[in-house]
């Protein structure tokens, strides 16, 4: 005979086994989970193999530390300057209506030269500026003499480069070679009639290959300020080449800024030396004619002396008119010279900027600690499914697929 308490527990609702006063599954939770990883299983995975997590992590450390201390030291110099605003003009001088020179058949454009204050850090980056920069001569750290930073880049490579140059870096030098054996010869650099050259040589694209990571600019949009930075070994190496760079920066500048102005001069100086002799020469038409006949009394004579003295007259006003414009264009030409305005001159650096030691130190142990624990984890999971037929023949498999399968044979022992 069963009691009170025994009738509830085993007419309880649906589901609940006898005994029990707990169901076997909650509502909203689903059935219970067997594989489960808990916190327990990952320490207990840690613990085991703690060793092999500490290994790794000296490793890694052992190689961060090794870096810092063998990588080459690096200074950045730096430089401002104000991008000014460009000033369109160059019109005619005051007193000269808009038309005055067109009716003569001659046309003066405006001195706008296309070229924006945010096109500056292209201009920086340009090709001209950068071959002018590694064609200037420096003092490098580990040179004896100055030398341009064209024969810097290609200067004979010592006993550490060649070694390092057939052995890590053998796939950069077998592509070079490659390429060059591929490729024809490189055309030679033209000449200009002043002797410079035009294009760049094999020589020059290399060293224009190796500045342009060394120079950088970045801009503030509310102040307009732009900064120069270069860098590269030696304190004093980055303030002569952000120097030379800032130099040859500005001057690139001025040269786009006053082209037009310098063509129009040149257009200008052209014309008025064919008006200075047109004049010339119908001043010695008419002085001739004066010589002839100085009391023209007939009405051909008189003709002819008044067409003579329009002629000298029309030659005067465009010889004037011209003259006025050639002094105009020369100072406009002056006006439009200081276009960059430096704000801080470059300067060596008080410390480096590379290597971060601790920075690097602190990355190879973080780096050390993750693989060292993804390692541990590998393992554990290997030595788990030998214990399953099926994951052990999937990791053989594998295995064999990616190893020679002797290599894991195991030795027999004795």
């Amino acid at each position: 005979m069963s009691t009170a308490d025994d009738q509830g527990q085993t007419d309880g609702p649906p589901g609940t086994p006898p005994g029990d006063g707990a169901p076997a599954e909650q509502p909203g939770y689903g059935p219970r989970q067997e594989d489960e990883v808990s916190l327990l299983d990952i320490l207990l995975v840690l613990a085991r193999h703690k060793t092999l997590i500490v290994r790794t992590v000296l490793v890694f450390t052992l190689l961060g530390v090794t870096y810092a201390l063998l990588a080459e030291e690096e200074f950045t110099s730096e430089a401002r300057v104000v991008r000014e605003a460009q000033q369109e003009g160059g019109g005619l001088p005051s007193g000269i209506p808009g038309g005055a020179l067109s009716g003569l058949g001659i046309s003066l454009g405006g001195a706008s030269s296309g070229l924006t204050p945010p096109a500056y850090p292209d201009v920086l980056q340009s090709r001209e500026v950068r071959l002018a920069v590694v064609r200037d001569t420096f003092r490098f750290p580990d040179v004896e003499r100055p030398m341009t930073y064209v024969e810097y880049v290609n200067r004979p490579a010592g006993t550490l480069r060649q070694v390092l140059k057939y052995t890590l870096w053998l796939p950069w030098t077998l592509k070079g070679m490659l390429g060059r054996a591929i490729s024809k010869s490189p055309a030679p650099a033209g000449t200009t009639q002043a002797g410079e050259p035009m294009i760049p040589s094999s020589e020059e694209n290399n060293a224009l290959k190796a500045v342009s990571g060394k120079i950088s600019a970045s801009v503030d949009d509310e102040t307009g300020l732009m900064t120069i930075s270069v860098t590269t070994e030696g304190a004093q190496l980055a303030a002569d080449l952000a120097e030379s760079v800032l130099d040859h920066f500005a001057r690139r500048v001025r040269e786009i800024r006053t082209e037009k102005v310098r063509e129009q001069l040149e257009f200008v100086k052209e014309r008025f030396k064919v008006a200075e002799q047109e004049l010339e020469a119908a001043e010695e038409r008419l002085t001739q004619f004066l010589e002839r006949n100085q009391n023209p009394t007939t009405a051909t004579l008189q003709f002819q002396r008044d067409r003579l003295q329009r002629q000298v007259s029309f030659k005067e006003q465009l010889y004037s008119e011209l003259q006025s414009q050639l002094t105009q264009t020369r100072l406009d030409l002056q006006r439009r010279q200081p276009v960059v305005t430096v704000v801080e001159q470059p300067v060596p650096p008080m410390s480096r900027t590379s290597p971060q030691r601790t920075y690097i130190v602190l990355v190879a142990l973080l780096f050390g600690g993750v693989a060292g624990i993804g390692l541990a984890f590998l393992k554990s999971f290997i030595e788990n499914a030998k214990e399953n037929v099926g994951e052990e023949k999937k990791i053989d498999e594998i295995r064999n697929r990616l190893i020679p399968g002797q290599w894991w044979r195991e030795k027999p022992t004795a």
